[in-house]
């Protein structure tokens, strides 16, 4: 049984004739102890279905018409506030794409991780620990920091504050939401090296959004790609990155700057993620699509397995 499984998720905003759907019919699982990345561009609906394995999306405004999210077998969806309440933190833990706009500026940062540890391991609530976890995302002369403020530190160090809060519930799955944005190159990179070493060590399962295909290699088993709600590709990582399928999938792909390659502008991807309430008929992609034929324009494609392992929703994925 996968650790999460996410079954026809539909995720609306406002009710009746008004309503916009964000998330349209997504199926993800992500089993125990492995690394799925949620790609796409800005709008594509990534967050909100990440943030729904909680039902940290505030209802109302949002409902779920349809479908099941299964964390360790039960469907989050039907449970109750205490059972919601044990899972977040519990079981599943976020880190955020702002750290300095989520962590509190008034608090220390080690009251911050110590009140994580009250609500879900009591027994640990110490200084000690609070410092043990610091240590662990590389936080050094960790005794003295933990008394600093948000403000005191810099984007980097509050983005490693902010996964040591994640870790010291010790979670079964982690979902990291542009964990990088906003950081430089370098500390990017260290980030991500962090989250995998904190992932192989605690076993967790990670659960990685990102808009950049240029870091999936080095850090996912699986990938899936949204685009206006839905899932259009799923494919193992390294098969994705070596062939992809989907003409959006592909059209990332080329928007990713070459190591060594000369090139005077890189190949954007023409016009933007339709807007709720304005998504086109038929395909979704379609009026971007460099493949696009004349039914594209009206027939609804689904997410098929087209080889063993892959999805892709295009019936054209194969024209030249």
């Amino acid at each position: 049984m996968p650790l999460l499984e996410i079954k026809s998720l539909q995720l609306e905003f406002g009710t009746g004739d008004k309503a916009l759907r964000a998330v349209d019919g997504v199926n993800l699982t992500v089993e125990a102890g492995e690394t799925l990345c949620l790609v796409g561009e800005s709008g594509c609906g990534k967050s909100v279905t990440a943030l729904s394995i909680a039902r940290l999306v505030p209802t109302p405004p949002a409902h779920y018409p349809a479908g099941e999210i299964l964390l360790n077998g039960r469907d989050v969806l039907k449970m109750d506030k205490r059972e919601l309440r044990s899972i977040r933190g519990g079981v599943v833990s976020y880190i955020f794409q702002e750290p300095g706009a989520s962590l509190n500026p008034v608090f220390r940062v080690g009251s911050q991780i110590k009140e994580a540890l009250k609500l879900h391991r009591p027994e640990v609530a110490t200084d000690a620990e609070v410092a043990r976890l610091l240590k662990l995302v590389g936080i050094a002369a960790a005794e003295s920091r933990m008394r600093d403020y948000p403000h005191q530190m810099s984007g980097g160090m509050q983005q490693r504050i902010m996964i040591a809060m994640a870790i010291a519930t010790h979670p079964k799955l982690l979902v990291a939401d542009e964990p990088t944005t906003a950081l430089d190159v370098t500390i990017q990179a260290q980030i991500l090296d962090l989250l995998l070493d904190l992932k192989q060590r605690l076993g967790m399962a990670l659960l990685l959004i990102t808009h950049n295909l240029g870091i999936v290699g080095n850090i996912a088993d699986r990938v899936a790609v949204m685009y206006a709600g839905q899932v259009v590709e799923t494919a193992n990582a390294k098969e994705l990155l070596r062939r992809p399928l989907h003409p959006y999938t592909k059209a990332l792909m080329n928007a990713v700057p070459k190591t060594g390659a000369r090139a005077e502008r890189l190949q954007a991807i023409p016009g933007m993620v339709p807007t709720l309430g304005n998504f086109p008929s038929g395909c979704r992609f379609h009026p971007r699509c460099p493949k696009v034929q004349a039914d594209c324009r009206e027939k609804i494609p689904s997410l098929v397995e087209v080889e063993a392992g892959r999805g892709a929703r295009c019936p054209y994925w194969q024209t030249p």
